[in-house]
């Protein structure tokens, strides 16, 4: 770890040389981690969670054809932990990954989704880590969701509000599913629910887009198929998505919804959703009425550069989400990503230069994993020529710690409670600072169990407003004038409904 961390310091001297000056509150600095690590090709889903339970955020990453990795963080570095903790070490291609503790005993299992009719069924990985077999153990059969088939995104979320995770499993080439959670063996649901949607999804968001306390899905579906909008009605889904003009229509089959990223980007107190596409990719800004308008032209991110995905968070702190989107053809590497910066009124990429150098073309998350209080950045390619980057952003320290972090518990203290939203305002005010979702799956075909993270423009003093679903419409419980100061990067947790 010493050599590594002379690297980094001689890495960061060597850039602010290049410079001329330290990194101001208008530059955006992202700097290499360990890089010998993180360095090998072939990368496809990443995801944050923390597996041991150890105050920090731990990171996944699947591999094409190769062992997946898990690499604990023990805030001097990471250490790759995976093959002794008994997770898959027989290649396949494993598309997709979702953290979630399905079984409500206070610690995060793992959902694996592989791509392919003859390739390995998907697996589901119990954390036994307080148990006498110290490490994962692949409980899929037994639990019923052994699910075969070309998978892409997956997603622990609570479509019931039941109090426990459910389980979606977006699938390319056949019918989707949804499996409800009964103590921890799951039912197949997707046609008493309703949600039945057969169209070739790669891409889907869980949001309460209407706002009336249950969770609701959007799928992003490829080869030419029309995009969905399954409203939730007490357990019943209907596809509203045409009459809502969001299902994208009359596109060819070389064109088709990827990936889709949900947050509340013009700070109005409700969510919007981008989607991804080959073709031309949306921004709908949610009206507040549960219907939707498409301001991608106008806010200047309506890309046709062939995007896999996108990923919001606030990269300066000023207050306002910032997208990542990541361009992937195949056969075709260095494919440009774009970093987005959000203006207000519209947004401009200033990706750096040494990320586009070494860009991605799957998976990205955002991530404070040295708990400075700013987003650091993961980003997986699965080309030869790629890797599976690790960048710490290097915001000027006062700036850095300018943001809350909320990670968001059930009453037990157990990570159930996916598609929660968590508003801060300035205390004692009507003045909302920021709005941000508890991850129903994002980046590529993945889903973290992380804090939300929201970056203040100036030191205040806020109050933070949980709101959960619920069988009795949406929750809200608020902890009041808490000061970002305390907590130095930290997690403020909180513990809510039942």
């Amino acid at each position: 770890m010493k050599i590594d961390h002379i690297k980094r310091i001689l890495f960061s001297v060597a850039l602010f040389v290049s410079l001329g000056a330290a990194a101001s509150a208008n530059e955006i600095v992202f700097v290499p981690v360990q890089t010998e690590l993180f360095a090998d090709p072939g990368g496809q889903s990443n995801a944050w969670g923390d597996y041991d339970n150890d105050g920090d955020l731990d990171l996944i990453v699947t591999f094409r054809d190769a062992p997946v990795r898990l690499y604990r963080n023990d805030r001097n570095g990471f250490e790759e932990v995976g093959s002794r903790l008994g997770l898959p070490t027989d290649g396949g291609n494993p598309r997709s990954v979702a953290w979630g503790d399905y079984d409500g005993d206070g610690d995060l299992d793992l959902y694996i989704g592989y791509s392919g009719h003859d390739g390995p069924a998907n697996r589901l990985f119990r954390n036994d880590l307080e148990g006498e077999q110290a490490g994962f153990t692949d409980v899929a059969e037994t639990a019923g969701v052994a699910i075969q088939g070309i998978t892409r995104q997956v997603s622990f979320i609570d479509y019931d509000a039941d109090g426990d995770l459910d389980l979606y499993v977006a699938l390319r080439a056949s019918v989707n599913r949804l499996l409800q959670n009964n103590d921890g063996v799951f039912t197949d649901v997707t046609f008493s629910s309703g949600i039945m949607e057969p169209r070739r999804t790669v891409g889907a968001c869980w949001f309460d887009m209407d706002a009336d306390g249950d969770l609701d899905l959007f799928t992003a579906n490829q080869n030419g198929d029309r995009d969905g909008m399954f409203r939730n009605d007490e357990g019943t889904f209907s596809d509203v998505a045409i009459e809502l003009n969001m299902d994208s229509p009359r596109r060819p089959l070389n064109e088709g919804g990827v990936g889709c990223a949900v947050t509340d980007f013009d700070t109005d107190g409700d969510l919007d959703l981008y989607v991804a596409a080959y073709g031309d990719d949306m921004l709908y800004r949610n009206n507040g009425d549960g219907t939707f308008t498409d301001v991608a032209p106008e806010m200047g991110v309506a890309n046709e550069h062939h995007i896999v995905t996108g990923v919001w968070g606030d990269v300066q702190h000023d207050g306002r989400p910032d997208l990542y989107i990541v361009g992937y053809i195949n056969g075709k590497p260095r494919t440009p990503d774009y970093l987005y910066v959000n203006e207000g009124d519209h947004f401009i990429n200033r990706l750096p230069d040494n990320v586009a150098q070494n860009d991605t073309d799957h998976g990205v998350q955002w991530a404070d994993f040295d708990q400075d209080g700013d987003l650091d950045l993961a980003l997986a390619a699965n080309d030869p020529a790629g890797s599976h980057y690790l960048f710490r952003n290097d915001l000027p320290a006062d700036i850095a710690g300018r943001s809350i972090q909320v990670l968001v518990l059930d009453a037990k203290g157990h990570y159930t409670r996916a598609g929660s939203e968590v508003r801060v305002y300035r205390t004692g005010t009507n003045d909302l600072l920021g709005l941000r979702m508890v991850d129903t799956g994002s980046g590529y075909n993945a889903q973290n169990a992380k804090p939300v993270h929201i970056g203040l423009a100036d030191w205040s003093v806020v109050d933070v407003h949980v709101t959960t679903m619920s069988p009795h419409g949406p929750q809200v419980e608020v902890f009041r004038k808490i000061d970002p100061r305390t907590l130095a990067g930290k997690m403020f947790i909180v513990r809510v409904g039942n």
